[in-house]
């Protein structure tokens, strides 16, 4: 006789985790980690450090895995844990074509369902972008959307995604407000408590900005979330190029930068995770369609945060374009019509929201403010000699010490007519962007840091509970996606 524990959606955009040897599940991997007994996994930390997230099943601890899409977890009267792999029929899907009528429709009931089975105010993180900018025009009373948007640049207050939000919702007659961020450095233990070694920590913005959206709310709201609709859509087709061998395979983990020098590992590995990957998959992967498909499955591990943060707020969420049918119906389109997201273009236009020309400020600097507010502690070079080199946790230490003041310097170049030109030699010349990358692997290590920590206070005796537990409910078959979730027990905790 055997239990189901889990069940994931064709997605897995809710990761289930578990231990191999423990016989544990849950939806938090710091629940499912024994961590007197922590040991590194040699592939999955090399897989981790490269793709700045726990990549092909594996996560940095040995006998710890995660679930693959569209699959079961059983356990038999023994304890012994079970994959089952579900079979889709995706490939039927992605030759079936829908009018783009039909899909703008497929939207709107999924989002209308969506706002129909929720009470009170409906909460829209705007972005301005195209995915967000759909989900407000889908929603059927717009007087009870609460539009929220941040500033993604140094000049919150004047970013174009603010500008294009705004006009969005004063268009649509939507209440709308602008959350400025402050300092989320702070949420550096919380997201660890959150999302353990199997993601950075890059997140912690949107934990500030829910907070705040928090502080503005009643409680019990539903957040809808554009997650990965610009893929579906369109914008991911061009990002995907076909791997030709093991290695290319690393391109399907889209870091945007977001990880660590896996060079650098301390731990001798072969990269067969890859190779078993690519070798499985090669001749599904020649469809640019399917690699955007296993784009975002892998993805997912990262960007499941967008649904996980509202709800560790007290929020619901829910993410209408990860719905299969609507997802595969627009991966369906004729190439032409995807590309440039030509189909979204002009139905924005027909509605009036094509609103490019609303003005702000474009540039991109979220992280460069809280660095020169919030100085990061250095990393712990001695406990991390287990994971990487010492002269690159040294590096990093030493560039990411400086990135507060380098940001203040800069941005005084910037604003002085007469010394502009200095600004973009130092551009050119890619000191901006290594300041980013030791940015960037400080986050992928830190997750590392905290493991080796509570490993070594657990085989002393001294590991407490941590103050923010993220509890998995009670097990039952794999939530469907876009069908929404309930918030966790101890939402209020993080939420106070």
């Amino acid at each position: 006789m055997s239990e189901l524990l889990f069940e994931t959606d064709w997605l897995s955009s809710r990761p289930v985790y578990y231990n191999e040897a423990t016989g544990a599940a849950a939806r938090s991997v710091n629940e499912v980690i024994d961590f007197a007994e922590v040991e590194l996994d040699p592939e999955g930390l090399a897989g981790y450090l490269a793709a700045g997230y726990a990549v092909f099943g594996h996560t940095p601890v040995r006998g710890v895995r995660y679930l693959p899409p569209s699959a079961r977890l059983w356990r038999d009267d023994g304890g012994r844990l079970r994959v089952e792999e579900l079979s889709l029929d995706l490939a039927d899907r992605l030759t079936q074509r829908h009018g783009e009528d039909e899909i703008v429709e497929m939207l709107r009931e999924r989002v209308r369902a969506a706002e129909s089975a929720a009470e009170g105010d409906i909460v829209i993180p705007t972005s301005g972008g195209y995915d967000s900018r759909l989900l407000n025009l889908m929603v059927a009373e717009p007087a009870r959307v609460r539009s929220f948007s941040y500033g993604a640049t140094a000049r919150q207050w004047d970013s174009a995604e603010v500008a294009r939000a705004r006009r969005l919702a004063l268009k649509l007659g939507e209440r709308w407000e602008r959350i400025h961020l402050g300092p989320f450095h702070s949420y550096l233990d919380t997201w660890d408590e959150a999302f353990g070694p199997a993601v950075h920590a890059h997140g912690m913005y949107q934990m500030e900005f829910y907070r705040r959206v928090r502080e503005r709310c009643h409680g019990g709201e539903l957040v809808l979330s554009g997650v990965f609709g610009d893929w579906f859509s369109g914008k991911g087709d061009a990002r995907v190029p076909p791997p030709v061998n093991p290695r290319d395979v690393e391109r399907l983990a889209f870091t945007y930068g977001m990880h660590a020098d896996v060079s650098a590992c301390a731990l001798p590995h072969s990269g067969e995770l890859a190779e078993r990957y690519f070798e499985t998959n090669r001749e599904a992967l020649r469809s640019h369609r399917w690699r955007v498909v296993e784009a975002v499955r892998a993805r997912m591990m990262v960007l499941h945060y967008l649904l996980r943060v509202p709800e560790l707020s007290g929020f619901r969420s829910d993410a209408p374009f990860l719905d299969i049918d609507l997802a595969c119906a627009m991966l369906a389109l004729p190439d032409e019509r995807r590309q440039g997201r030509a189909w979204v273009v002009d139905y924005l236009r027909s509605r009036g929201a094509l609103l490019e020309g609303a003005g702000g400020n474009s540039r991109y600097w979220l992280y460069w403010p809280v660095m020169r507010s919030q100085p990061l502690a250095p990393l712990d070079e001695d406990l991390l000699a287990e994971v990487v080199r010492r002269d690159y946790v040294r590096w990093i230490n030493r560039t990411v010490g400086w990135q507060g003041l380098w940001y203040e310097g800069y941005q005084r170049l910037t604003r002085v007519p007469g010394l502009r030109r200095g600004a973009a030699w130092l551009r050119a010349r890619g000191l901006h962007q290594r300041r980013l990358e030791a940015y960037h692997a400080y986050m992928t290590l830190r997750p590392l840091q905290r493991l080796l920590q509570k490993r070594d206070a657990a085989r002393a005796g001294l590991l407490e509970t941590p103050a923010v537990r993220v509890h998995t409910p009670e097990p039952a078959a794999g939530l469907a996606a876009g069908s929404g979730g309930k918030p966790d027990a101890t939402a209020q905790e993080l939420a106070s």
